[in-house]
């Protein structure tokens, strides 16, 4: 029986995550691990990055992944083949590239730009297998509904708009007003991570304050208390998945 387990993860940011990058990066998945070293189910990579300057990434492939950008505040931009042309996002908006079979792409970002991105394995041997896609949700695609005390915004799974094909994926964005207290379902068998994008939380007896990320395994319901208003993101998926994920090969 997996042990209920509620854990830290700290704030670590990296400077220039790539070459000639200036930018910070908090790197919460990487590999296929979180930070604490615990698999990470089919969650392969998530980074929290803060754009210093503007900055253009280069042509570059992409294949099996399914690749999921938020972008929190400023602008960014994104071209690939499968298109064949640029496109905007600005804070609020997502995008999700299914890349299949491959594509290539280029990303830029303006100045003050901040950008969740998460890459995730649907079942890497038979996405090969697909065409590639891609597509963009506007802010206003994105609606908020009271749980409780909290508000909370389905964005991957529920009613959320994204629709991904990495078996269970939930992502939701959750606020908490202050001196509130929240009961959401995350489901049995899942892992979970809770980002803190602002304020002060306490998940499941454990705090976290802005930046840093509470695990979670062997629960299937979490509460969160605010001492302070609290701007959460939610991300959980099936602790062992169907098929197995690309880290255990």
């Amino acid at each position: 029986m997996e042990t209920n387990r509620a854990t830290v993860l700290p704030k670590q940011d990296r400077a220039k995550p790539a070459p000639g990058v200036n930018a910070l990066s908090n790197r919460v998945v990487e590999g296929g691990y979180s930070a604490d070293g615990q698999p990470s189910a089919a969650l392969f990579f998530w980074s929290h990055t803060r754009f210093l300057s503007d900055f253009t990434f280069g042509l570059h492939p992409h294949k099996g992944f399914e690749i999921i950008s938020f972008i929190l505040e400023g602008r960014t931009r994104h071209f690939d083949t499968k298109t064949d042309r640029w496109l905007d996002l600005r804070g609020g908006d997502a995008q999700i590239i299914r890349s299949g079979s491959g594509l290539w792409h280029r990303e830029g970002a303006t100045e003050g730009a901040r950008v969740f991105q998460m890459w995730f394995d649907p079942d890497f041997d038979a996405a090969l297998r697909t065409e590639p896609s891609y597509t963009d949700h506007p802010a206003a695609q994105f609606t908020a509904r009271p749980v409780g005390d909290a508000l909370v915004t389905d964005q991957v799974g529920g009613e959320g708009p994204v629709k991904a094909h990495t078996e269970g994926l939930s992502i939701r964005r959750v606020a908490v007003p202050r001196g509130a207290r929240a009961e959401l379902d995350v489901g049995a068998g899942r892992f979970t991570l809770v980002y803190v994008l602002g304020g002060e939380a306490t998940v499941n007896g454990t705090r976290a304050a802005t930046d840093e990320t509470v695990s979670l395994s062997g629960a299937s319901a979490m509460t969160v208390e605010a001492a302070e208003p609290a701007d959460l993101f939610l991300v959980s998926l099936p602790s062992h998945p169907a098929y197995q994920p690309v880290r255990g090969r």
